[in-house]
């Protein structure tokens, strides 16, 4: 199996340095093709960013389901502000401090 990363150009790179392939799409459009192109190789596991991840969610979805090799993974920036987990929203609302 041969990994293959979709994600910023910064991970690409460093992905580079260990010898695997990949690409650093710049908007939607690019990341499906890429996306695409990808996974119609079975002996394929692609690695996408969270950025691109949020790009392209839907067809993400669709592959896995479909039995495609895919795994979404931290990228270099984050893809949104991390808010506080659901446990810490309840706690602030019935009042409790810990």
């Amino acid at each position: 199996m041969t990994a293959y990363v979709i994600g910023e150009e910064e991970v690409i790179l460093g992905f580079a340095l260990a010898g695997v392939a990949g690409a650093a799409p710049t908007h939607r459009e690019a990341a499906l093709r890429d996306f695409a192109a990808a996974t119609e190789r079975s002996d394929f596991l692609v690695l996408v960013t969270e950025v691109v991840a949020e790009w392209i969610a839907d067809e993400i979805r669709a592959a896995v389901l479909s039995g495609k090799m895919v795994q979404v993974i931290p990228g270099v920036r984050p893809a949104r502000e991390q808010g506080p987990d659901s446990q810490t929203l309840l706690l602030s609302a019935l009042g409790v401090k810990l």
